[in-house]
């Protein structure tokens, strides 16, 4: 896509887009799953994607879905996203307060700088780092914190954390990747690495359960192409701050639903989360300078 942006703000773009479409993702999915399996509707929304993957895509140029130079990174990389629910049911088994589980994931941008830069080689300047910590300050004042969780809650909260850091950090690594086959190994990984686990939490959906699951696969499809964009026009340290921007709409609807009281800490953490956000948008033509962060040529191919 051709733009007149720098990459890094190109790049901050796509980010707003994905936090959106994974908010709305999560909203709908948040109401499936008082009457279906969690593991289900994940396993629904990936099956819808590979679907309608195979509309686009799959029926003029079936082999760009699957060629791929790293299978094995395609494959740990969808595992990644098998992880994520997983850790996120077993903590919620263990009756881990929902706000304590949410402060640990959104450490994050911390986490995230710390991945790319030990995995992916970005060495991200001080002030990044100083963002991140703005960031995951800000996120946790929405939250309040109920009870102290035990060890093997925080660690299956850290569990959840570190599988969505290694999936961005991966979809990085896969930017000279088609885009296509990136998504549509995502999808088929989670769909077959999943499969296991469905029998005896499979609930037939009706009409409209069918509709909602298939809903969270259209948007979850828009933010994992959004992601993948994303990852493509930039180094991920570079809006590894702005990852809380998926707090404004998700917690926003959570109070207008009533399921979130509403507060002067979280009016502060939205200040802080916008700000972040801003001050990144502001300082990437000093912060993309850098060797170590420049745009590497190239990027997804549709």
């Amino acid at each position: 896509m051709k733009t007149a942006l720098s990459p890094g703000r190109e790049s901050l773009l796509w980010k707003l887009v994905c936090v959106t479409l994974w908010a709305g993702e999560e909203l709908v999915a948040g109401l499936l799953i008082e009457r279906y399996s969690a593991l289900q509707v994940v396993w629904v929304r990936f099956a819808a994607q590979l679907v309608l993957m195979g509309l686009l895509w799959g029926r003029r140029e079936p082999m760009q879905l699957v060629r791929t130079a790293r299978p094995w990174l395609q494959v740990s990389r969808a595992a990644m996203m098998v992880a994520m629910p997983i850790c996120w049911l077993l903590a919620m088994q263990r009756n881990m307060a929902p706000d304590t589980l949410m402060a640990v994931f959104w450490s994050s941008p911390i986490l995230l700088l710390l991945c790319a830069h030990v995995l992916g080689g970005e060495r991200a300047p001080a002030t990044l780092w100083i963002a991140a910590a703005a960031a995951c300050a800000g996120a946790n004042l929405f939250f309040h914190h109920e009870r102290l969780p035990t060890a093997t809650m925080v660690a299956l909260a850290l569990g959840m954390t570190l599988s969505f850091v290694l999936f961005v950090v991966a979809t990085r690594a896969l930017r000279h990747e088609r885009l296509r086959a990136n998504l549509f190994y995502t999808a088929a990984g989670v769909v077959v690495l999943m499969l296991p686990l469905l029998p005896g939490r499979w609930v037939w959906p009706d009409a409209m359960g069918l509709a909602g699951m298939v809903s969270v696969g259209v948007l979850g499809f828009g933010a994992l192409y959004a992601l993948e964009r994303m990852a493509a026009a930039a180094p991920v340290s570079l809006t590894a701050p702005a990852t809380g921007l998926q707090l404004l709409p998700s917690i926003g609807a959570a109070w207008l639903a009533g399921q979130h009281a509403w507060s002067w800490s979280s009016t502060l953490g939205a200040v802080v989360v916008v700000a972040v956000a801003m001050a990144l948008w502001w300082l990437d033509p000093a912060v993309r300078q850098r060797p170590a962060l420049a745009p590497a040529p190239g990027g997804a191919a549709d």
